[in-house]
């Protein structure tokens, strides 16, 4: 079966692919999303909005933001290595599935 897996950006990752110091990584993570066919969810006032909610339920700063965009593109899935938003996460009344890479290859593909 081949499921069609759309990857969004938004200004948040802008903002922290820019504040990236090392150089080096920085070059590295531009050309990954170089290479890749994004869709851009533009902001709203929602997303402030949803990004309070978010730091209540003791989500941190930025990622609040990413999963505010998320939630206002309504995807299914926020693909983080992140643990500690994963358990956060699942504390959160959220829109979406907070995942690993490897369970969401796992259960979506």
């Amino acid at each position: 079966m081949n499921k069609k897996v759309k990857i969004y950006t938004s200004r948040a990752i802008d903002y922290e692919i820019d504040n990236i110091s090392d150089g080096n990584k920085k070059r590295q993570v531009e050309d990954l999303y170089d290479g890749l066919e994004l869709e851009n969810i533009q902001y709203s006032d929602k997303i402030t909005k949803r990004v309070q909610e978010l730091k209540e339920a003791n989500i941190h700063y930025m990622d609040a933001y990413h999963i505010a965009y998320a939630e206002n593109m309504n995807v299914n899935y926020f693909i983080t290595v992140d643990k500690q938003l994963i358990n956060a996460s699942k504390r959160a009344k959220l829109n979406l599935n907070v995942i690993n890479p490897m369970e969401f290859i796992m259960e979506v593909l």
